[in-house]
């Protein structure tokens, strides 16, 4: 090798390491999202404590027996406009950046929640819900994932995702204390005895998780970067590194400058060529086809309805079931203690995702994905006709119920879709092809939570009234 060639490719590999394919991580970029999404989802899930005492307050249910199919309508309906924004999300969130989608969840979760608090139809509960659905959670999170994507590696997009995953537990937290404290105001705290409050008992909530969201939209644009490729001014190189984020195009490879660069030395022996390529995202990666019809994400995403569809039907059916009365095959709580049970499960599943990082790197995500959904779905199967039976015995005491309970949640947060989300990015295989999977995956879970409300509350509602099981029928 002559020591002009050896002199250009020092220099060109010099050059290729110190070129940043993406923004630079920092944490305040996990620190930010992780309040985004602390904010929609308190907001958006604060209704599930009181939506079924409020279907029937409205007189859209005729008796208590029937609340699941309203309900279920409620939330099928909401889940369709859901499912039809998601992937003009993800264009969007290309087009005109990822900050834009986030602007569009806040406001959208704020404007649907207060207007769902002064609600007094069930037409009026679906199109605040359906806003909701359309311009909230699932935005937000798909511009979540995307941005993460955009900024982190393989070294800690774990911990990253780990971390916007317990904000997302953290919310549902906080979401049950938001609507015990400050639901039916008038009969709890003398400066709301008013006939305004006394109409509208859960208006309150509602109005405190929008004023939420909108000091939300102050703190993205004080805080957040714009991470997209076509909005931010961040030298890219021309030839990626292996992993792009958590993306990792094995299987597109090109020779390197480097590599070429011995090629063209005519001194050079043959033996003597590099035994490795540099492996760069090929230009028909960029193309939604090949995102779309990889063997691998179309399993990816199979599997992700299938998960979804299960978390959605037991999420919509522990409320309707903690409502349902004893003998119809439920608990028969109360708001309140409905509350309560969401805010424990919420801190189960946050405390658990504290050793996921490890697990994830012991087991590997898919293992581990694998291991979770299964234990999931058969003590979700499990726990709800165990936990009737214990409350009907006339000696079991509400100790032991609530320890049951308590085994149920953790069983049931183990991390499957912190997994799903980890192996959907690390089969991306492109950063441009990134954010089209997103929407992609996201938009296939919409079907899920499309379908999983009305099948699941309906099936419900059904085995009541045939005394099916005693409604345990699912």
């Amino acid at each position: 090798m002559s020591p002009g060639t050896a002199e250009c490719l020092d220099s060109d590999v010099e050059a290729h390491s110190l070129l940043s394919p993406k923004p630079k991580f920092r944490w305040m970029f996990v620190i930010v999202l992780s309040a985004l999404m602390i904010a929609v989802t308190a907001t958006s899930e604060l209704t599930w404590p009181f939506i079924n005492q409020m279907i029937v307050d409205i007189g859209a249910a005729p008796n208590p027996q029937s609340v699941g199919f309203y309900s279920g309508l409620i939330e099928t309906v909401a889940s369709f406009f859901g499912f039809a924004t998601i992937f003009p999300g993800s264009v969007v969130a290309d087009w005109y950046g990822r900050k834009t989608v986030i602007y569009a969840a806040l406001l959208g979760t704020a404007i649907g929640q207060a207007f769902f608090g002064l609600s007094k139809t069930l037409f009026g509960l679906i199109a605040c819900r359906s806003i909701i659905y359309a311009l909230g959670p699932q935005l937000a999170w798909s511009a979540t994932v995307t941005v993460l994507g955009d900024v982190s590696d393989d070294g800690n997009h774990g911990a990253a995702i780990s971390a916007v995953n317990a904000s997302y537990r953290l919310g549902q937290l906080i979401s049950p204390i938001f609507s015990a404290a400050l639901a039916h105001p008038a009969s709890r705290y003398k400066w709301f005895n008013s006939p305004f409050w006394k109409d509208h008992p859960y208006a309150l909530p509602c109005f405190a998780g929008s004023t939420v969201c909108l000091g939300g939209v102050y703190m993205i644009e004080c805080c957040l970067a714009e991470t997209a490729p076509a909005r931010n001014d961040t030298p890219r190189v021309e030839y990626p590194k292996v992993s792009y984020g958590s993306t990792n195009p094995t299987n597109n490879f090109e020779t390197a400058p480097a590599v070429m660069a011995i090629a063209q030395d005519e001194a050079a022996p043959p033996q003597m060529f590099p035994a490795t390529l540099e492996p760069v995202a090929h230009p028909a990666a960029y193309h939604l086809g090949v995102v779309w019809y990889s063997p691998r994400i179309i399993q990816l995403l199979l599997s992700s309805w299938i998960m979804y569809f299960i978390t959605i039907s037991f999420s919509a059916l522990f409320p309707l079931w903690a409502f349902t009365p004893i003998t119809n095959g439920g608990l028969g709580a109360s708001e309140n203690t409905i509350g309560i049970y969401i805010s424990a499960r919420a801190i189960i599943q946050f405390l658990l995702l504290g050793p996921f990082a490890y697990f994830e790197n012991w087991f590997g995500a898919t293992r581990l994905y694998a291991y979770s959904l299964s234990v999931y779905a058969l003590s979700s199967a499990l726990s709800f006709p165990l936990l009737n039976l214990m409350a009907r015995s006339p000696g079991m005491s509400l100790f032991w119920i609530n320890a049951a309970l308590g085994a149920h949640f953790i069983l049931s947060g183990l991390g499957n879709y912190s997994c799903m989300v980890m192996m959907m990015n690390q089969a991306a295989p492109s950063p441009e092809a990134l954010s089209q999977l997103v929407g992609i995956s996201q938009s296939v879970l919409g079907i899920g939570q499309c379908m999983a409300p009305i099948v699941t509350l309906s099936v419900f509602e059904f085995s009541i009234k045939s005394d099916v099981l005693n409604g345990n029928v699912l």
